[in-house]
């Protein structure tokens, strides 16, 4: 007979002495054991931050002891929805298909970290021995390829299409700055061809056997999220956000536009969430986590809430990021998949 569990409880604690309540907790729209709230939050908590009538939370807890005693409970665990958004001829999900994850990362809102945290979460999930790519679809905009200091232009591959470049650590890149004859050069387009340049990153490119593809994307709701949505075999996206409200209100256009399209939003990210000195005193420069109200409105778990670094910021502008580590963006990076495996 297991541990009677509990609403005072610790989410972490009850998933990991009992795997089996991991499905019990998505299946009733608490999508908390892969959230970084998770690890300090009790049940009771999650129920309240995700708006849980008491009679919910009492079937919740019958349903979590049933499950850790292994029998019968009252819930079929929930798939969340594959956003494939109007189909389009590319948006091929077949299951033999090289690319198992496409996955897009969105904010709605510019400068809250979206490239940074591409990029980080690929050289995360690289460590782990995975296949990576980035496709950096801020056509106008494009910050990958200086991030990951891959230099020169993509040549034909075998196959006859476009060879991306690899950075140091394996990790694939395509980006418009790699066809431009200085970085500096702006790309003056109007919305169909930067469309087209989207489609054509994912379909002409020869990404070859990849474990994921992350889709940098551009802020707003507009042609290059739209194109990204509509047009590619997309698993998921994961929203980036800050704590400023200002940066929330936009961001909150964004959910509203996935779920619109039907799409699944695998998770939400905090970044600038606080300061760290080096000995250890935290600062909230932009204000209080708005972590939970975002985990609220989405469904999804909080993946992370990372802080300001000013040495990742050298790191980037040297074109190093695959040298910098923090628990942070590994911690971000398990989650990620972690979210992404009870999917399924």
């Amino acid at each position: 007979m297991a541990e009677t569990i509990t609403t005072d409880m610790v989410i972490h604690d009850v998933v990991t002495k009992y795997p089996a309540t991991v499905k019990v907790f998505h299946g009733h729209g608490l999508p908390c054991t892969a959230c970084a709230v998770g690890a300090r939050e009790s049940v009771a908590g999650g129920a309240r931050t995700h708006r849980f009538p008491p009679e919910k939370l009492e079937l919740l807890i019958k349903d979590l002891n049933a499950a850790a005693n292994g029998e019968v409970t009252s819930i079929t665990p929930k798939k969340a929805p594959v956003g494939r958004g109007v189909p389009l001829t590319m948006a091929n999900g077949a299951p033999d298909r090289k690319i198992k994850q496409v996955i897009a990362i969105m904010s709605g809102k510019g400068g809250v970290g979206k490239s940074l945290v591409t990029g980080l979460l690929a050289v995360s999930l690289r460590r782990q021995g995975q296949q990576v790519g980035i496709l950096d679809g801020d056509i106008t905009g494009p910050s990958i390829a200086r991030m990951f200091g891959t230099k020169g232009q993509p040549t034909k591959s075998a196959n006859g299409g476009i060879e991306p470049l690899r950075s140091k650590g394996g990790i694939k890149v395509v980006s418009m700055n790699m066809f431009l004859e200085k970085e500096s050069d702006p790309v003056v387009w109007r919305g169909p061809m930067i469309s087209s340049a989207i489609k054509q990153f994912y379909s002409d490119v020869d990404w070859g056997n990849l474990d994921y593809l992350l889709v940098d994307l551009p802020p707003g709701t507009s042609d290059a999220p739209m194109t990204v949505m509509q047009a590619l075999p997309l698993d998921g996206v994961v929203i980036v956000s800050s704590p400023q409200m200002l940066a929330t209100m936009i961001v909150m256009k964004c959910i509203n536009m996935v779920q619109q399209l039907k799409g699944s939003i695998v998770g939400v990210v905090e970044n600038m969430s606080y300061f760290e000195t080096p000995k250890g005193e935290r600062y909230e420069i932009f204000g209080s986590s708005n972590g939970a109200e975002l985990v609220g409105m989405t469904g999804a778990p909080l993946l992370g809430t990372l802080p300001i670094d000013s040495a990742l910021t050298t790191l980037c502008d040297a074109g190093r990021v695959e040298e910098y580590y923090a628990e942070h963006y590994e911690e971000l990076a398990a989650n990620f998949t972690n979210t992404l495996r009870i999917k399924r």
